[in-house]
């Protein structure tokens, strides 16, 4: 191949911090890449500016951006699909209007193909397969390819999850969903039938008994609850990771429970998409992709509780999840992510802050976290318990964004540079009060910022029940109405002197605030789309 191959830009992979390399790849696996594609021409906006968010702004359907997508990367795909027989590789599926195109082949084959390294690792709480180093492209593909994802499968992380059982009849412990909605005056009053909202679920599966016990514990009406594996080259199911019991199990995954328990909550008679897939950066990504081109549940919302710090995403892997998030910006999908439960350093020991990538995509909204007022605190302040608490700060990766121009945003505390600030926004994370939900039968308390991205994406799934369009992507109209929102002055993220305070306005802990809940509903319900 020496001569007829290019490094791909952004490719590079360094081993996974703190793992072992325990062993080689079976060169007869079986592996299934998928291949994001890119217009020949690149972009040539910042992601986020005027120029760029004015771009994506511009109507488009999803029956419009497949035509055109059709036009556009046709001929990509069909030089990926010759190129795949010559090489003996099978193509299982072409989507150009996600632009993707899904291979399969043995680890040999593929590795000698594109130039990937591969190893087994070992980080103490399991074993997977990693890919070191960069990857290298037929010349005859380079130009229209983004990035290849499916080779590493070094787990995704999500918030840590703590819970607590309750003690005796638990009473004055913890809060249901509901009862934290009525802190910010979320109005629960509202016809939400009309409304469509999607969970991406990285493993596990949910007990359909435990969301009834809830839902009886509050006194809601249940939604409409649709599983819905995440295919990427194969039969539905086929991605899923192993053990999902989806709704219909013995056992429930508490993340799951707590997002799909907080949106049925506030969300009676809607219907709620559980998007399940494996717990690798090419399931996430590829679950957000097929969620947002659901031609048929057609979400307006989509809650993920899933991330991890920048520096574990390779650039071009960046960029392709950049890209489903600026087809959701186009399409007027919300995303929304947690920042994080490891406060500014995101759980790192290497002396630097890092802020949780996909919540610091300029086309996201992410999500941080406080302690609510409670008998012995008289004011809502920064969650922080030593260890444990939001997630924020400053991008090492991504520009300031149009709709953050205006704000005097802090200096990283890694480089001194001013780009992208986390979070956007905030709601109740921590442990105390904690949130009541229903986990294979039991009652039990569950924090995380991982609580507040459902919160959030229910909230915003109220303001398009009443709505012709829903709003889509919803920043520039919160950053641009800061009255609507209970600013957190008191606290800080820091661990060890490194991180973020709080303070009036916008700060890297809590982001604007959190919502005034009725008063943000009727603005965003007003707001036109663009």
């Amino acid at each position: 191949m020496t001569g007829q191959t290019i490094e791909l830009a952004g490719s590079y992979r360094a081993a996974p911090p703190g793992a072992t390399n325990v062993g080689e790849v079976d060169p007869d696996e079986r592996i299934v890449l998928t291949v994001y594609l890119k217009r020949r021409t690149p972009d040539t906006f910042e992601p986020g500016c005027a120029e760029d968010l004015a771009r994506l702004s511009k109507p488009v359907t999803r029956r419009a951006l497949a035509a055109q997508r059709r036009r556009t990367h046709a001929r990509a795909a069909a030089r990926i699909k010759k190129l795949a027989a010559k090489f003996h590789v099978t193509v299982l599926e072409i989507d150009l209007p996600r632009r993707i195109v899904v291979l399969e082949a043995t680890a040999r084959t593929l590795t000698e193909v594109l130039g990937a390294t591969l190893r087994i690792y070992d980080d103490g709480r399991s074993r997977f397969r990693a890919r070191v180093g960069a990857l290298v492209v037929p010349k005859e593909i380079a130009p229209w390819t983004r990035a290849i994802l499916g080779f590493d499968q070094r787990p995704v992380s999500r918030p840590q999850p703590r819970l607590r059982a309750l003690a005796g009849a638990g009473a004055g412990a913890g809060l249901w969903p509901t009862e934290v909605a009525a802190l910010y005056g979320i109005p629960l009053d509202r016809d939400v039938s009309n409304v469509c909202v999607g969970i991406i679920a990285l493993g596990g599966g949910y007990l359909a008994s435990d969301l009834a016990q809830a839902l009886a514990a509050t006194g809601r009406a249940a939604p409409k609850v649709i599983d819905q594996p995440v295919t990427i080259g194969a039969p539905p199911g086929g991605n899923a990771a192993p053990g999902n019991q989806f709704g219909g199990g013995t056992v429930s995954d508490q993340e799951i429970a707590l997002d799909l328990q907080i949106l049925a909550s506030l969300l009676p008679g809607a219907r709620i998409v559980v998007y399940f897939a494996g717990n690798t950066i090419q399931s996430l990504v590829g679950a957000i992709n097929q969620a947002i081109f659901d031609a048929v549940n057609r979400p307006q919302v989509l809650s993920v509780s899933w991330g991890s710090a920048e520096m574990f995403w390779s650039a071009s892997a960046r960029d392709a999840m950049q890209g489903v998030l600026a087809d959701a910006k186009r399409l007027n999908v919300t995303v929304l992510f947690a920042a994080g439960d490891e406060l500014a350093t995101g759980g790192l020991t290497d002396g630097n802050a890092h802020v949780w990538f996909p919540a610091s995509s300029p086309y996201a909204l992410s999500c941080g976290g406080t302690q609510p007022a409670t008998a012995a605190l008289n004011e809502e302040v920064v969650w922080n318990e030593g260890g444990t608490g939001t997630g924020g700060g400053i991008s090492d990766v991504f520009p300031v964004p149009a709709y953050q121009s205006g704000l005097v945003l802090p200096p990283s505390v890694n480089d001194g540079a001013v780009r992208r600030g986390v979070p956007d926004v905030a709601g109740a994370a921590a442990g105390t009060p904690g949130y009541r939900i229903v986990l294979n039968g039991s009652v039990v308390i569950k924090d995380g910022t991982s609580a507040v991205a459902p919160l959030w994406a229910g909230l915003i799934a109220i303001a398009n029940a009443g709505r012709d369009l829903p709003i889509g992507f919803v920043n520039s109209a919160l950053y641009s109405n800061a009255a609507l929102f209970r600013q957190i002055e008191h606290g800080n993220n820091r661990v060890d002197g490194k991180g973020y305070d709080a303070g009036r306005g916008w700060n890297a802990c809590t982001g604007l605030g959190v919502p005034k809940g009725a008063d943000l509903v009727a603005a965003l319900g007003a707001i036109p789309v663009a």
